[in-house]
């Protein structure tokens, strides 16, 4: 506040020039201003000062001093406003007679006192603004101040609105007694407004309830917030259940002059929870006398409470369990499908498909069992809880892995092409199809001394291996389950490591590898037993009858898959045999192409590889490439040597070579298009091969292959009748006949195999 003493007021006074008489000849002295200044501190403050006419009468007022909040109000500065008239700055205060009650409060030295006043703004809208306003005589001043409570006054009115067509009953209250209520109690309980205003509270409260009511509005008349569920009575004698939020209306000097109270209709819901509760008690009392284990796993992923039948499946007391977290009781193995389980549960919200684990039991031993878990949300939809059932599902889990074990053992059987590969293949199946730890192939030693040589294994814990001697007679070695098996020809099983023969080395060596239990059983090739297949579980008892039937039955089969490899190898050879000698009856007719098949061959291989065709492919086009001229049988020995150019009708003898050697060898059962890529080799890609014309697609890829292979050994080998024109010239003519004479793609792999390095295998010929 400026001029906070007489002086200081004479000399604002005299600035301006206007003031006839200084602050204090009026009576306005320091302390009175420094009181009005306090007072208003906050609000805009304005001191007027009473301009009197010669008889004494007031006929306006000047601003005698401002605090900043006035000139901010009047977009001004205080030295600007100070000494200004008030009816001339403001006259809108003469038209609403504001002046005439500041005349007033000097003439009786009583406050004015207005609260919400509506006072008009001057910009013409005719809108206004709500104002409380205070003023007090100051010697012959008036010290005003006002205060904006426009928003106020629109909430008010506002809830005012919002109390009146509220849903929900909203009730004013001063020391127990209605002061107001709104309409929407006729609807909720029957009552009207004028029958609860001016009576106690206590009467629309069911009797059971009054302690709790009165705790509420002692809570409140102390200043608290309360929220209470409680019985209203209706007027007709019935009963609701409301929800009754309380808060206390504090007045400026923190005393609680009453409160509002809001209260719903809530029936529905309590019925609805009373039914849960019920629900939640029989589900409880199902629980506790199922076969599968309930648990419910708090947010924390603690076991907060777990059925009586934990004891009869796990082993555990419940005392043991409550408390704890549900991950101790699982596998070390199955930890990543817990930690994704929780996640999925307990942190989206979501019920996942059942998942298998294993969960420990106390005496050790782990055991399968199938998790279910359905989420529990609190009134604001928050996962706080999840209810899981444990079924027992041991048996189906090993019976499962078995079953896979065989479907995927015999796949291997349709692919398989040599023993070695065939039973490491079918022990990685174990591992990876089945679930199983360990898998390994012994036989019948060649040594003496009826030693097992491992033959193969899975890759995962291949060291219980290292070092493991083991043999099948009936010394101290063999009694162990792979030498009974390989001696009595029986499946043999050792269901608890742990128990039956620790202290052998090998039963020793498989527990601290893990190993729980095993089985090995007699592989029999052509009626021999030949070898033994053992397999590792984790969990003592995974062997039981059904997956020994399963597994018999798979060793049933790589028994018999053996001895197909080995029939199959038998007559590989002889068939390659049967190759190799119709190629030489060939060559043996035309000694200048000595060599020639089997070069061609060759390098059609290579070419295959270069292609990316599959090995089974590859030797395919190997068979037919190396007797792909057979049909030369068919022409006239003096043809196929003689020097100088043939005339016409002797070369299309020749040409006919292709179709005899179709003819040949389509009596045949062949695994391979042999026949057909014999035919078609001297086919052409724009069509001016033979024998038959063929174009592009029509021609097999196998058979364009031998054609490019064909025509380069030809070209740079020596014939009857020219020289040898070397593998340049050959490349030469082979790349010129890209896509017109030859596949594209088949010229492009032939100049990389060459540009690789090629080079022919026997010791006549070098590219």
């Amino acid at each position: 506040m400026r001029g906070s003493d007489q002086e200081g007021t004479a000399s604002s006074a005299d600035s301006h020039g206007w003031m006839d008489v200084s602050l204090a000849a009026v009576g306005i002295g320091p302390t009175a201003r420094l009181r009005a200044a306090a007072d208003t501190l906050i609000d805009p403050h304005v001191l007027l000062l009473a301009v009197r006419d010669g008889t004494g009468a007031v006929v306006d007022f000047r601003y005698a001093d401002a605090n900043d909040a006035a000139a901010r109000h009047f977009d001004t500065t205080v030295d600007v406003l100070v000494g200004q008239s008030l009816r001339a700055h403001n006259p809108l205060q003469a038209q609403t007679g504001f002046v005439d009650r500041y005349v007033e409060v000097l003439a009786t030295g009583e406050d004015l006192i207005l609260d919400g006043y509506r006072y008009p703004l001057v910009d013409g809208t005719g809108r206004s603004r709500r104002f409380d306003i205070r003023a007090r005589k100051v010697g012959d001043a008036v010290s005003l101040t006002w205060r904006d409570v426009t928003e106020r006054a629109e909430e008010s009115a506002r809830f005012a609105a919002l109390a009146m067509h509220a849903a929900d009953i909203v009730l004013f209250s001063r020391d127990g007694v209605v002061e107001w209520v709104s309409p929407s109690i006729t609807g909720v309980l029957g009552w009207t407004p004028d029958e609860c205003v001016g009576r106690s509270g206590d009467f629309l409260i069911h009797p059971d309830d009054l302690d709790e009511m009165r705790g509420a509005r002692a809570a409140l008349y102390a200043g608290r917030s309360s929220r209470h569920r409680l019985r209203q009575l209706c007027k007709d004698g019935g009963v609701v259940w409301c929800e009754a939020r309380g808060n206390p209306i504090v007045a400026s000097d923190g005393s609680v002059e009453g409160v509002v109270v809001s209260i719903r209709d809530v029936s529905e819901q309590v019925e609805a929870e009373q039914e849960r509760e019920a629900a939640e008690a029989r589900y409880r009392l199902v629980a506790e006398h199922a076969s599968d284990v309930v648990c419910v796993v708090d947010a924390d992923g603690d076991i907060a409470w777990v059925s009586p039948s934990v004891e009869g499946v796990l082993g555990w007391d419940r005392d043991e369990l409550v408390g704890s977290p549900v991950a101790t009781l699982l596998a070390p193995e199955d930890q990543d499908t817990a930690d994704h389980w929780r996640r999925t549960v307990l942190g989206e919200g979501r019920s996942p498909e059942a998942v298998e684990v294993r969960f420990r039991t106390k005496a050790g031993p782990s055991l399968w069992m199938s998790l279910r878990a359905d989420t529990a949300v609190d009134d604001a939809g928050d996962v706080t809880a999840a209810v899981c059932a444990l079924r027992l599902c041991q048996s189906e889990v090993v019976e499962r892995r078995a079953a896979a074990t065989l479907s995927a053992g015999n796949a291997l059987l349709v692919e398989a092409t040599d023993d070695a590969g065939l039973l490491g293949a079918m022990c990685e199946t174990a591992v990876r199809h089945g679930g199983y730890l360990f898998a390994w192939y012994g036989h019948k030693g060649a040594a003496p001394g009826c030693a097992v040589e491992p033959v193969a294994g899975s890759d995962s814990h291949r060291a219980f291996l290292d070092g493991l001697e083991l043999t099948w007679d009936d010394g101290p070695r063999g009694q162990q389950p792979v030498g009974r098996a390989l001696r009595s020809g029986t499946t043999q099983i050792e269901s608890d490591l742990a128990i039956g023969g620790a202290d052998a080395p090998w039963s020793g060596r498989g527990v601290a590898h893990g190993f729980g239990s095993c089985v090995s059983l007699p592989v029999r090739v052509n009626g021999t037993v030949e070898g033994v297949f053992t397999v590792y579980a984790a969990e003592p008892g995974a062997f039981g009858p059904r997956v020994v039937d399963l597994l018999e039955d798979l060793v049933g089969s790589l028994g018999f898959g053996i001895g197909r490899l080995r029939d199959r190898h038998e007559l590989e050879v002889a068939f390659t045999n049967s190759i190799d000698l119709i190629a030489s009856v060939v060559e043996s007719r035309d000694p200048y192409t000595a060599g020639h098949q089997a070069r061609v061959a060759e390098l059609s291989a290579a070419i295959g590889r270069q292609l990316g065709l599959d090995d089974r492919r590859i030797e395919g086009v190997t068979y037919a490439a190396t007797i792909h001229d057979a049909g030369k049988v068919g022409v006239p020995i003096d043809l196929l040597s003689r020097p100088g150019r043939l005339a016409e009708e002797e070369m299309a003898l020749i040409r006919r070579h292709p179709r005899i050697g179709w003819e040949i060898t389509s009596r045949f059962e062949w695994p391979w298009p042999v026949a057909e890529v014999i035919l078609q080799h001297h086919e052409r890609m724009d069509g001016t091969g033979y024998p038959q014309g063929l174009r592009g697609d029509e021609i097999l890829l196998e058979a364009r292959i031998v054609a490019v292979a064909d025509v380069f050994d030809a070209v740079s080998s020596r014939r009857p009748y020219r020289a040898a024109l070397g593998s340049d010239r050959a490349r030469a003519i082979v790349a010129d006949g890209a896509g017109t004479l030859f596949d594209p793609s088949v010229v492009d792999a032939f100049l990389a195999v060459l540009d690789g390095g090629f080079a022919f295998s026997g010791p006549d010929r070098q590219v």
